[in-house]
């Protein structure tokens, strides 16, 4: 996939983490530098509780993958 702006790379992972059923609360950058850190707050389906995690954006396919696992 190629992406214009770390905005639109942000969206798609977005549109995977619903697909995934989770509900996406925020993701947030995270720092500042060139290693684009971003923080995730997601409900898993039929809970109220918050989860936080992080996930560097050069990285974003191994967090899916943990977030599917």
């Amino acid at each position: 996939m190629d992406f214009t702006s770390v905005n639109d790379e942000l969206l798609a992972l977005k549109k995977r983490i619903r697909a995934l059923g989770k509900d996406v609360v925020k993701i947030e950058k995270v720092g500042n530098g060139n290693m684009s850190a971003f923080e995730l707050l997601y409900r898993e389906p039929g809970e109220a509780e918050v989860k936080q995690t992080y996930f560097w954006r050069h990285d974003i396919e191994n967090f899916i993958k943990k977030l599917e696992g």
